[in-house]
């Protein structure tokens, strides 16, 4: 390489001044476009009541889990204390088991699609965000 530079491409592991200015745009626009989905995602939490409230998954996923089994455990309760005064056993717990298991099971459809629906408008912009990189 010549001793001013020019003339001669760049060695390995040099970048040329219209690459550095490319990459510096390119980091210029992905800061941009992540400050706007940070604003939308703050709009969205205080919209949806969440803000403060913001879960886990983790938090989720135990919440959806007791919700099930509370299901179960109170049919099965009602089940056994109904057959003890009617002598029906097993049956009447057999048949509030099953009744706990699906409403339990209602009640985590109804809490998951809730949960969607917080997400979804951040799931679209975040998609939006990613289509606009692909071009």
């Amino acid at each position: 390489m010549s001793a001013d530079g020019k003339g001669q491409p760049p060695e390995s592991g040099e970048i040329s001044p219209e690459d550095r200015e490319a990459i510096r745009q390119r980091s210029a626009e992905l800061g941009r476009k992540l400050d706007a989905l940070k604003s939308q995602k703050v709009t969205v939490e205080r919209s949806a009541g969440g803000g403060s409230q913001d879960q886990s998954a983790y938090g989720t996923a135990f919440k959806f889990a007791a919700e099930l089994v509370v299901g179960v455990v109170v049919g099965g309760g009602f089940g056994w204390l109904l057959d003890r005064q009617f002598g029906t056993a097993p049956w009447l717990m057999i048949v509030l088991v099953i009744l706990g298991f699906a409403a339990g099971l209602l009640n985590v459809v109804r809490a998951a699609q809730l949960a969607q629906a917080k997400n979804e408008p951040l799931q679209k912009a975040a998609a939006s965000i990613k289509a606009d990189d692909d071009e």
